[in-house]
């Protein structure tokens, strides 16, 4: 990070520049602060690009294709402008060493750092590919680290230079050590190139050197084309076998990105102790974190009071070393699960012991100081007790319940898990790849721990679902953890510890959950990789029957009034329909002409008269709102929502969460009017 110099604009767009953090081939990078008082990365084209007409068409296209990537491991994009003079775009500030600066300095990555190296280097690749984006240039330079694992950046940037000025005149764009065979021949290229550059990655962080060894780009590009790759220091065994395959020179013998997510999360994960990271890198994670504090001076400016319809997020600089990282646990699945934050935490330990010793076991988390980070990492799903008071969250590193009018944590379940719901009756349920837990009551009563078949596989696809009463729970499970492992739902009886029923179903679950009465399940099934969803299903839990289906659009996320039977559901993420269950009737709602689709979530309200949709946080789209009854829009000016939303049961009350800074979230409860009454942080 270097200060800025006379040459250096003051803002760029609405962000005001603080220091220079690099330049390359494309531009200049700059740490900068939005409007809102977050930080940002925000590079800017250098002038021979802004002048080309063909780079400036394909960074507008990849620009609007990479804001709608939304996951741990990828920094959003939270503003752009392609039409400037010089474009620019601004993405998520991570103020954390390169893998290529961390390696550089201190060298070589222990095993169990690769690991999670892996797992978040492929779950960012699986979202990418997911958003119809390929990265291109994945290298050590383009990966950052923090304790919330490695994030991938300027994905999309490659496809934007290619047949600019830069190549025409005979540069490649990429680096060839991390280069796969069929972009050198321009050939076949397909998401699997970024797969070859992911293995050379973690071939440079176990030994420090690239996989094709040293020397000029001619000869290392040929050694890429025909030589073999130097695997030597990848620990023997799954790890260097799987990095083996992903350097296959025909791209169809690779894995893809969700193949590798499944293989390497069935390995052991790290201590959490200290973190996933060596010890010296989370001092340079430390040290970046002052340097970026000296960058923006001795006094923060405040962060403007949030207006109505505005979002006011908390900046956070760092996390802490011991911090929890997040790694994927599931093939094509949104499931993270943080490591657990303490080493000795009876949790952690009822986790990796035999069923019997599980069922001892006491996962009891405390709630303390270090549950400040519970909002950070990802949101997936908001909902409030029955009588309002609570509220409850689960996102990829937090399962707890707040005090939403006080803005204070009350309870919080330890180690996170891959798949949770709590009850509105305060009935908690818990998946992992091994079993599945069952609390009453809060964290402090664990009354069940269900499963831990050796010959099953469960909870890292799906949240489970529990009857009301919390006497049921059912859950996906397969016998391998793919879709090729015959995946049926299996419900249990909470008390007796057994399986009461259990049937196929003819995919992946996105979503699963009882009707209010208990005697029906709906479900959302996916295709293998969740590209597609084939519709969504309402069985009868004792029997399998299927009772409903809703297959004639590519329904993805769904939501279900408490009359039981009206259910909102989002579209092809850009329209909301409300349906029937009992009758299967679907009525379309107002189309609200998105310019991109990023309808990301639906929810109705407690008497089914409303429907709210929340796009994107970092989207310039608003939130919406249409009348159920007759399908109008009935949107208010300058509202925001964002996902995921909860409905308070008085019906008067609505969660969304603030856009997030590094990962870092608050949640907003609005009113009816959708001013903002309370915030939980």
């Amino acid at each position: 990070m270097q200060p800025l110099s006379s040459d250096d604009p003051n803002a760029i767009g609405p962000h005001r520049l603080l220091a220079r953090l690099g330049a390359g081939g494309m531009g200049r990078v700059y740490l900068a602060r939005t409007p809102d008082g977050h930080l940002c990365a925000l590079k800017v084209v250098k002038e021979d690009l802004a002048h080309d007409a063909q780079f400036r068409a394909r960074f507008a296209r990849e620009v609007r294709t990479a804001q709608r990537v939304r996951g741990p491991f990828t920094p959003a994009v939270v503003d752009a402008d392609p039409e400037a003079p010089a474009p620019w775009m601004a993405t998520e500030y991570v103020p954390g060493p390169t893998l290529k600066e961390a390696v550089r300095e201190n060298g070589p990555f222990p095993e169990e750092s690769l690991r999670v190296l892996v797992l978040g280097l492929a779950r960012a690749l699986s979202t990418l590919h997911a958003a119809g984006l390929m990265h291109r240039d994945l290298k050590p330079s383009n990966i950052l680290l923090s304790p919330r694992g490695p994030q991938v950046i300027d994905f999309g940037i490659a496809r934007a230079v290619e047949g600019t000025v830069l190549t025409r005149t005979g540069q490649t764009f990429g680096t060839p050590s991390y280069t796969s065979p069929e972009q050198i021949t321009g050939r076949n290229v397909t998401p699997a190139a970024d797969v070859f550059s992911l293995a050379g990655a973690v071939v440079f962080a176990a030994s420090g050197a690239p996989p094709f060894g040293s020397g000029s780009p001619v000869s290392t590009l040929t050694r890429v084309m025909k030589g073999e790759p130097h695997l030597e220091a990848v620990p023997e065994g799954p790890l260097r076998d799987l990095m083996a395959r992903c350097f296959a020179k025909d791209p169809a013998g690779r894995p893809n990105a969700d193949t590798v997510l499944r293989e390497i999360s069935a390995l052991p994960l790290p201590s959490a102790e200290h973190g996933w990271l060596p010890p010296q890198v989370n001092q340079q994670i430390s040290a970046k974190a002052s340097e970026t504090q000296r960058a923006q001076g001795a006094e923060r400016p405040p962060t403007p009071a949030p207006e109505k319809g505005r979002r006011r997020g908390r900046t956070a600089l760092a996390v802490g070393a011991g911090a929890a990282a997040l790694v994927l646990l599931g093939g094509g699945a949104l499931a993270l699960n943080a490591l657990p934050l303490d080493p000795e935490d009876p949790a952690e330990e009822a986790a990796e012991a035999p069923s019997g010793e599980a069922e001892d076991a006491a996962a009891q988390g405390e709630w303390s100081e270090l549950d400040a980070i519970a909002l950070q990492g990802f949101l997936y799903d908001i909902d409030f007790s029955a009588d309002g008071e609570l509220m409850h969250v689960f996102g990829s590193n937090t399962l707890s319940s707040w005090d939403w009018r006080e803005g204070v944590g009350v309870d919080h379940y330890t180690p996170t898990p891959t798949g949770a719901m709590i009850t509105p009756h305060g009935f908690a349920a818990g998946t992992t790849s091994d079993y599945v837990a069952v609390w009453d009551g809060g964290s402090d009563n664990r009354v069940a721990v269900l499963g831990n078949d050796e010959d099953e596989v469960r909870g890292q696809f799906d949240m489970p679902a529990l009857t009301s009463d919390g006497t049921r729970v059912a859950t996906l499970s397969s016998d391998d953890g793919t879709v090729e492992g015959a995946p049926h739902i299996q419900v249990w009886e909470v008390g007796a510890g057994e399986i009461v029923s259990e049937f196929p179903i003819g995919g992946l679950l996105t979503d699963l959950f009882y009707t209010p009465d208990d005697a029906s399940l709906v479900g959302v099934v996916a295709e293998p990789g969740y590209a597609t969803h084939v519709g969504v299903f309402v069985w009868d839990p004792e029997t399998g029957e299927e009772l409903q289906r809703f297959d004639d659009a590519d329904y993805y996320q769904v939501s279900l009034a408490a009359d039981g039977r009206t259910l909102a559901m989002a579209t092809d993420n850009a329209r909301a329909h409300v349906a029937d269950i009992q009758t299967g009737e679907v009525r379309d709602l107002e189309d609200p002409d998105l310019e991109y689709s990023e309808l990301h979530e639906v929810q109705i309200s407690v008497d089914g008269s409303l429907v709210y949709g929340a796009t994107s946080e970092f989207s310039d789209e608003p939130g919406f709102v249409w009348d159920a009854r007759d399908g109008d829009l009935v949107t208010p000016d300058n509202l925001v929502l964002n996902p995921p939303l909860g409905v308070h049961p008085d019906g008067e009350l609505i969660a969304t969460p603030s856009a997030p800074e590094g990962g870092v979230y608050t949640i907003l409860i609005l009113d009816a009017d959708f001013n903002v009454v309370a915030e939980v942080s």
